[in-house]
């Protein structure tokens, strides 16, 4: 009973959402926006090189890590898998979308180390931030992952924590190289095409 009461909850949210995403555009499939279109510069397979700092919140060590992203049905959204290999081996899963209420960015995680991880981030040019909040050790830290692409297949990323919201700690750097395109139309969004998973740094957690 309980899980139909859900189904059926989910149902009506979605109508609703519908209902409203008509009466704010033209009659017709709802279709992403030129914010949501900036996902693509993810979308490929990629092979990144990750080097941990050893700090307050962890040893140091080097990750390697395959990503791949898919769009979601629709092309609103990014699908994301990783494997990670080296000091810390797990898989990864993560999404990410654009929310026009709020007009930022937004990351979902879920990993094989039982751990969960959600951000909010904005994008200026070629560089995207990310700032989060994860529990450790009773301990409410703040994080922050920022990306930058400097040419369309390759990509840097430095994640930061901090225990104040003031002084941050580098945790670790990572660089990315695109090793296979998407063949497909990125504007139509299919699901089966092929991309680049967001982020490592929430993968590395599980050793705490």
């Amino acid at each position: 009973m309980l899980k139909r009461g859900r189904v059926a909850l989910v149902i009506a949210l979605a109508l609703v959402g519908s209902i409203v995403i008509e009466a704010q555009q033209p009659a017709g499939a709802p279709y992403p926006s030129p914010e949501h279109k900036k996902l693509s510069v993810f979308v490929g397979t990629w092979k990144d090189d990750a080097e941990l700092k050893s700090g307050p919140f962890g040893p140091d060590g080097k990750i390697l890590i395959t990503e791949t992203c898919d769009w979601f049905t629709g092309g609103f959204s990014l699908v994301c898998h990783s494997e990670s290999t080296g000091l810390t081996e797990g898989k990864a899963l993560s999404m990410l979308n654009y929310d026009p209420e709020e007009k930022v960015y937004t990351f979902y995680e879920l990993n094989s180390f039982g751990l969960t991880n959600s951000a909010k981030g904005t994008v200026d040019g070629d560089t995207w931030t990310f700032n989060g909040d994860v529990k450790m050790g009773g301990k409410l830290i703040k994080t922050r992952f920022t990306i930058t692409l400097p040419s369309p297949d390759f990509a840097t990323m430095k994640s930061e924590m901090s225990v104040d919201g003031s002084s941050w700690n580098l945790v670790m750097q990572l660089k990315g190289s695109r090793i296979k395109q998407s063949l497909t139309d990125l504007n139509s969004c299919p699901h089966s095409s092929e991309g680049w998973v967001f982020q490592c740094f929430p993968i590395w957690l599980g050793l705490h």
